[in-house]
């Protein structure tokens, strides 16, 4: 498909060179050009490079590409070597601008953005033709700039109706925007109700620089405290409420199934601006890809794993109102217990991408 596209392109460029004509200096006072469309990078084996005996060729469009689209089923890496399930299932996946909302024919007009983006192969003793093997491919941008929202959450307020991620193998730093929780019981001797807000949650900056990781590879549970390397939930602890009862401030911790998140905003914590190297892969093995930006370390500090993966180096969740019941100890919290957010319905709504009544289109 790739080598499809770049074929015509150089198509267009040859009728264009045969049509050449003489232009004086008036009209050539009007054009406004540039001088190279492609962009090609390579770096090889040996040196800062991580990965044993494996070259990355990157070809860049120095362009930007403007997408809309809705998807209905986004399924990646289904069956194979690691059995039954899908490194990447997502349902009613909606690719807009980062203005986009849930109200109504709020999608249709915005687009997401991005901003030179490029493929790039690795490849396998990159120097001897004899043995030269392609081990992984992949598609991403220098900058991305807009918001993927997935699933349906006909009642904000349950989670028996939420449906959209089945599963996600990737990498992403998430961001949590200041979040309400509506309905809290703070249990002494009996319970009386409160309400609290949850702080703005920087999961990176917690954690060391880490990621959040979704790994289909390790086969974990969502619920687990251990790393996150299940393929289907978030594990993110520090989170940081403050109960309106009594001035409580609870260390939260929440393990969600993401089939209950339906809003990701794609740009900087400010929401104005973009992220760097986003991408989708496949590789055969576990890989480390090129950042964008790396100039004293041109390599991701995570592997992407074998099949397929996507990377989300910057990712805000938000527009969170939970609004379930959860009850916490009112004696815990004044000693540190971890108030526990546990498969709740995060209230999020995912874009209106369809003119008129249309649920998804």
């Amino acid at each position: 498909m790739m080598a499809w596209i770049v074929a015509v392109l150089l198509a267009h460029v040859s009728v264009a060179w045969s049509g050449m004509q003489d232009m004086d200096d008036e009209s050539l006072d009007g054009v406004t050009a540039q001088a190279s469309l492609f962009a090609v990078d390579y770096i090889p084996p040996g040196g800062g490079n991580p990965n044993s005996n494996i070259g990355f060729y990157r070809i860049a469009l120095d362009a930007e590409m403007q997408m809309n689209a809705n998807i209905r089923s986004l399924q990646l890496g289904c069956g194979g070597v690691k059995g039954s399930g899908c490194d990447i299932d997502i349902s009613n996946v909606r690719l807009t601008g980062a203005t986009a909302s849930s109200a109504t024919d709020s999608g249709p007009l915005t687009d997401a953005i991005l901003t030179r983006p490029f493929f790039e192969f690795a490849i396998r003793n990159p120097t001897v033709a004899a043995t030269r093997e392609m081990v992984g491919i992949r598609f991403g941008a220098e900058q991305a700039f807009g918001k993927m929202t997935m699933g349906e959450n006909p009642n904000p307020s349950d989670n028996s109706d939420d449906f959209g991620i089945n599963s996600f193998s990737g990498d992403m730093n998430a961001v949590i925007n200041q979040a309400s929780m509506t309905n809290i019981c703070a249990r002494v001797l009996f319970c009386i109700m409160t309400t609290a807000t949850l702080d703005p949650y920087d999961y990176a900056a917690l954690h060391g620089g880490n990621p959040l990781i979704f790994n289909r590879s390790q086969n974990q549970t969502c619920g687990s405290t251990d790393y996150p390397t299940a393929t289907n939930c978030m594990f993110m602890d520090g989170l940081v409420a403050h109960a309106a009862l009594f001035g409580l401030t609870l260390d939260s911790r929440l393990t969600e199934n993401l089939k209950y998140v339906h809003d990701l905003a794609i740009t900087d914590t400010a929401g104005t601006g973009p992220v760097r190297g986003l991408y989708l892969s496949l590789q055969k093995e576990a890989l480390y890809w090129q950042k964008v930006d790396g100039i004293t370390n041109p390599f991701a500090t995570v592997a992407a794993q074998q099949g397929w993966w996507m990377s989300i180096p910057q990712v805000t969740i938000q527009n969170l109102v939970i609004n379930d019941y959860i009850e916490v100890s009112g004696t815990g919290a004044l000693f540190g217990q971890p108030a526990v957010i546990q498969n709740v319905d995060l209230g999020q709504l995912p874009a209106d991408n369809c003119y008129g009544s249309l649920q998804f289109c």
